[in-house]
């Protein structure tokens, strides 16, 4: 009867924890990166002074990585002033869920072609996207303007001109931006 017991715990914990922790993934900083911070990086207690911010964001900050657009000034949303050709911008919201509170990076996002992601610029074909990715057990999806690779909580999307980073932080509370 005890060895039942067990066996039925350990299967409804399985059924109940194990889908959310595998829910939870989110792909490693790639080391051949330039990017200064990744997606779902604690950055609470790193001093954001010397960066260039983006106004208007409720809910949330957006910085340039450093050397982008260190004049550029927002003073109304959407932006009064157009966003360089060439960028790094971080998004840093709470994470997992937005009640949850804190400061993560969620967000990047890059047109700058020298900045590579597991290989993968803004210039790169979707044919070379999708390869990389692929290798990462990546689910790929052709959305026709773009491509999507999905990863656990992560997504990386190519557009053209665009590479997109993000993490999926939820919205248990219904809060309202």
């Amino acid at each position: 009867m005890k060895k039942i017991f067990v066996s039925a715990l350990v299967f409804f914990w399985a059924v109940l924890f194990l889908p959310s922790c595998a829910s939870r993934k989110v792909l490693a900083k790639p080391e051949e990166t330039s990017l200064e911070f990744w997606i779902a990086e604690d950055v609470s207690a790193f001093d954001f002074s010397g960066y260039c911010p983006i106004f208007g964001l409720i809910g949330g900050s957006q910085y340039f990585g450093k050397g982008y657009a260190s004049s550029y000034v927002s003073v109304g949303y959407p932006a009064d002033e157009p966003l360089p050709e060439r960028y790094v911008i971080y998004l840093v919201t709470a994470y997992p869920d937005y009640a949850d509170g804190g400061r993560f990076v969620t967000g990047i996002e890059i047109t700058d072609p020298s900045v590579s992601v597991y290989g993968v610029t803004c210039l790169s074909s979707f044919g070379e996207f999708d390869e990389a990715f692929r290798e990462l057990k990546c689910e790929i999806e052709d959305c026709g303007t773009f491509h999507r690779a999905v990863f656990g909580r992560s997504r990386v999307v190519l557009s053209p001109g665009k590479l997109s980073v993000a993490v999926t932080v939820t919205n248990r509370s219904g809060i309202v931006f």
